[in-house]
């Protein structure tokens, strides 16, 4: 009886020091998301569409996003022949906005609003998802 009393004794004090606030909580699970973590060079990592994973990206689906402190993007993509060799197709270059919540708005030069990008960053803010439309989903890595 008087191990039983300890166990639970030393179970209860263990208890009440490992537990963590809700401010840790808070912290660790809902990562705070700023417009500085768009900030870089983005290339298409992979993507998903109707269901199929496809890691080996051709040169016609090739994206690059570079996103600037001073909100100006450039959007460039390729085109060719298989995944290698790869030439310039078309540059946009325009402003981009935050909305918060991982929404931001594109906007090329000479144009009206372009694309709302919704994203969701991962692994450390290095990826990044976005859903262009209902059925395929692109996968960006800085």
């Amino acid at each position: 009886m008087k191990k039983l009393i300890m166990l639970t004794s030393v179970f209860c004090v263990l208890l009440l020091t490992t537990n963590c606030s809700k401010d840790d909580d808070i912290k660790t699970s809902t990562p705070v998301v700023s417009s500085t973590d768009l900030i870089g060079t983005w290339n298409l990592d992979y993507y998903i569409e109707n269901g199929i994973l496809t890691e080996e990206i051709m040169c016609s689906d090739q994206v690059k996003y570079v996103f600037s402190k001073d909100n100006v993007y450039t959007k460039t993509t390729f085109s060719g022949d298989g995944t290698t060799n790869c030439e310039l197709a078309v540059i946009i270059n325009g402003k981009w906005e935050d909305f918060g919540s991982g929404t931001y708005e594109l906007t090329p030069n000479g144009g009206t609003a372009g694309p709302v990008l919704n994203i969701m960053f991962k692994d450390n803010f290095t990826k990044f998802i976005s859903e262009v439309s209902a059925s395929r989903t692109e996968v960006f890595s800085k």
